[in-house]
């Protein structure tokens, strides 16, 4: 037991809100740390298994699974904001929630050597360490020892928890007003892998590739099944998810029979990153994709030179002629967790400072030869951000969000342009040491030998001014005034000194962060297309997704959909608390202006055709009254006024949508 005072108390309702999410409230956290007499893990446990300061704590949820329908079946969508009802799993027989439940239920018992958590734990790391490992462990260091241990207590007994949720009506699946498509796997261990198919068919390279893609057909053959198996098996599978995604009248898909076909490695728990999880599966996707594109030109006779889609070109600025070049398709970035480490926590600055190797050394700077289509940006957090943690000198630190922007250009990572970027970055470099040489001198009036020399002279002129006694002595009374007006013309010439200083740093630092941004480096545009995010915690509802479709930004968190401002993407900090947040970005080459975003694409005619039964079984499912106002266009779910539902479905030739 951790009986608190009043300023950890403060920390720790912080801490808390924090974990329930800031609009949380203060009080409550408060009213039940108090209950616990201070207990970090006792009362973090109890606000997420949901009390909020009665006398007894409600009961334990029992947490279960519904198995859902097919892609080709319509399923229920709940409502915007859904309770979390508690199901029973007395009657289950699938063996992976019985172990689940078993492993939840055995979290509650003692554990006689449990896991041990803490700063002093992990390896030794100067730039990362939270509390040196040989020292003892602080007042901070317990706390966020104890907060660690509260949850992972919590989260132990929702290990099984496969996010099931309870049937809603129909007609609450039906897509309308622009709706994007939300795919969702029975299994919540494929939640993430799921995002990101999902997340490809929204960058509009890919779907577009997607579409135009068939399976190859050997010679003299002329009926030609459905692939079973490899890499067309693969692309095959993901042609059936992306169609249904363009043309079904359902929002919420289920894609349990398609993701056999992706080879998905389990999320396991919060000890697997959801990020590196999602790196290697892209990785894997995007090869494959990659090399079916290139098989399909070449077969076809197109230009060997079409666009690369993922995967680009990449090597040393003075690669020797013949040498080999790299290829990838996603950019591990290094995200500090910290304000501490001084350096830019935003994409570009990192990428900048992990691509551009100081000039001393040109030969060991990365480049890009031949550029993609799309590029992956994967943002890896060695250690999490911590609640008042504190740097190896023992100061705080802030906790840092990580940042990036709506559009990049990647003009200045070109092997083309090496020579113009690093004469920019020269300049830049020689800009921040005039800053800080700057800063240098303007200590050097604020400060000798750790004192505050302006407080000091603001105290003197104060003493001649106010204080010092002229006991009626003419003489006295002339020199304190001349003393106090000599004191005042020193401050006002320090004064005005740092005024010019500050205004010349403020000038350097705005045209050292603009330098890059010439035209001659802004050929290349790159838009953002999709946010992958992390809250911190394990489960698929934890796990959610920005992605842009129709000129507008959509939030999908399992089956809620909601529109949001870009604004919104670019600014959310949820996870920062446990050093989580976005972890995968995917950008594709900006789209010009006269080009449709969601042109009508060729799916495969069989794929077509199921979606069409299963719209169709789906409308037959729904009110009159309700379908006689959906829009169809012939070649979009949505789209201009057709026949009413009755009449659609009784024409031989009912469009897919």
């Amino acid at each position: 037991m951790q009986i608190m005072h009043n300023a950890a108390e403060e920390e720790a309702v912080d801490t808390l809100v924090g974990l329930m999410g800031n609009d949380f409230d203060r009080e409550v956290a408060r009213r039940i740390l108090r209950k616990y007499e201070g207990d970090i893990e006792k009362t973090a446990g109890a606000l997420l298994e949901g009390e909020r300061g009665e006398e007894l704590p409600p009961p334990l949820l029992k947490w279960g699974t519904n198995s859902q329908m097919d892609i080709s079946q319509p399923q229920p969508l709940p409502p915007a904001v859904r309770p979390n009802t508690p199901i029973d799993l007395t009657g289950d027989d699938d063996p992976d929630l019985q172990r689940a439940m078993q492993e939840s239920i055995s979290t509650i018992q003692p554990q006689p050597e449990g896991p041990k958590f803490g700063p002093s734990e992990r390896p030794v790391d100067p730039n990362w360490a939270v509390v040196p490992s040989h020292q003892e462990e602080s007042h901070d260091a317990n706390y966020l020892q104890n907060l660690e241990r509260a949850i992972e207590a919590s989260l132990e007994h929702s290990m099984g928890d496969s996010d099931a949720l309870e049937p809603f009506p129909v007609e609450q699946q039906l897509r309308r007003d622009g709706c994007p498509v939300v795919l969702r796997p029975s299994m919540h261990t494929a939640a993430y892998a799921a995002s990101i198919l999902q997340g490809l068919f929204y960058v509009p390279q890919v779907r577009e590739r997607m579409a135009c893609w068939r399976p190859p057909v050997p010679p003299d053959v002329n009926e030609v099944y459905p692939p079973s198996s490899g890499a067309d098996y693969t692309l095959w599978a993901l042609s059936e998810i992306f169609t249904h995604m363009d043309l079904a009248r359902l929002c919420d898909l289920n894609v349990d029979k398609r993701l056999p076909a992706f080879n998905i490695e389990a999320w396991s728990g919060l000890a697997q990153s959801p990020g590196e999880l999602s790196r290697k599966f892209f990785a894997r996707l995007s090869s494959t994709l990659e090399r079916a594109f290139v098989e399909q030109f070449a077969h076809n006779g197109q230009p060997p030179h079409k666009p690369r889609l993922l995967h680009f070109q990449y090597g040393s600025s003075v690669s020797e002629p013949g040498e080999l070049l790299q290829e990838t398709s996603i950019v591990p970035i290094d995200v500090h967790a910290t304000a501490s480490s001084g350096s830019a926590n935003d994409l570009i600055g990192r990428l900048s400072a992990q691509l551009s190797k100081p000039q001393s050394e040109p030969g060991k700077q990365s480049v890009i030869f031949e550029t993609s289509e799309v590029v992956a940006f994967e943002l890896s957090r060695t250690l999490p951000a911590y609640p008042n943690s504190t740097s190896t000198s023992g100061d705080r630190v802030e906790r840092k969000p990580f940042t990036f922007p709506a559009s990049i250009y990647l003009d200045q990572f070109l092997r083309d342009n090496v020579g113009l970027a690093q004469a920019k970055r020269r300049q830049q470099q020689e800009m921040t040491e005039e800053v800080q040489r700057l800063i240098l001198h303007k200590k050097t009036l604020t400060h000798f030998e750790g004192k505050d020399t302006l407080k000091n002279l603001r105290s003197s002129i104060f003493y001649y001014e106010s204080v010092a006694d002229t006991k009626g002595d003419r003489e006295r009374a002339s020199a304190i005034q001349t003393t106090a007006t000599k004191l005042k013309s020193i401050l006002d010439t320090i004064e005005q000194e740092i005024k010019t200083t500050d205004n010349t740093s403020d000038t350097l630092r705005a045209e050292a962060a603009t330098l890059l941004e010439c035209p001659e480096l802004q050929q290349i545009r790159y838009d953002l297309r999709v946010v992958f995010m992390h809250d911190g915690l394990y489960g698929r509802k934890h796990l959610y997704s920005y992605v842009h479709d129709k000129s507008s930004w959509w939030k999908i968190a399992d089956s809620l959909i909601e529109k949001v401002s870009e604004e919104v993407v670019l600014n959310d900090q949820a996870g920062l608390h446990l050093g989580a947040g976005p972890y995968l970005l995917f950008y594709s080459r900006a789209l010009p202006e006269n080009v449709d975003p969601t042109p009508s694409l060729p799916w495969p005619d069989d794929i077509k055709d199921d979606v069409k039964a299963a719209n169709k079984e789906f409308l037959s499912q729904l009110p009159p009254e309700l379908v006689t106002d959906i829009t169809i266009a012939e070649d979009s779910p949505l789209g201009s006024p057709v026949k009413g539902v009755l009449e659609v479905l009784s024409s031989d030739q009912m469009d897919v949508s």
